[in-house]
């Protein structure tokens, strides 16, 4: 993660997007096809000004959950992430889940599986949304989140109306 993209993980209880907002985009790789529409989307709304900041980052399929990890900085943005939607009773499961693999010299390890896509959102370096994440009752997705900064950006969608 660049020095200008280090965030802090504190919130207020009437969370809403304000100030600089930047938004920093996972994607598996190859990117393309839905991909690239939500990033082609983001782009728009940087170039309009919506949004001040817009990052691609991409990671693998599934990462090892292990300390000596190369992946370290991704599962530490993904603990990040995770204790931003607990601490508002959401959810990033599905579809980052945690998983049993079977080695090929046999053995298994604990895998992190990472979605297609995923979005966090911050807003004067706070992280204020992260997509998909659920409820329980309700998902809402990277679109969701796309439509809602695109129709008001001091709104994110997990937010109460």
């Amino acid at each position: 993660m660049s020095e200008e993209m280090q965030r802090s993980d504190e919130h207020s209880d009437e969370e809403s997007v304000g100030g600089e907002i930047a938004v920093q985009l996972w994607s598996r790789r190859p990117v393309c096809g839905p991909r690239t529409t939500a990033i082609d989307r983001f782009t728009e709304l940087a170039s309009a000004g919506v949004i001040d900041d817009f990052e691609v980052q991409t990671w693998p399929e599934e990462i090892p959950v292990a300390p000596e990890s190369e992946h370290g900085e991704v599962l530490a943005t993904v603990d990040r992430y995770e204790q931003w939607a607990t601490e508002r009773g959401l959810s990033l499961r599905p579809p980052f889940e945690t998983r049993t693999s079977s080695l090929l010299v046999g053995g298994s390890t604990e895998v992190l599986r990472l979605p297609m896509i995923a979005v966090a959102v911050y807003a004067d370096d706070d992280l204020v949304g992260v997509y998909p994440c659920t409820d329980g009752e309700t998902t809402w997705s990277v679109t969701d989140c796309l439509d809602a900064l695109t129709a008001d950006p001091t709104a994110l969608p997990h937010e109460p109306k």
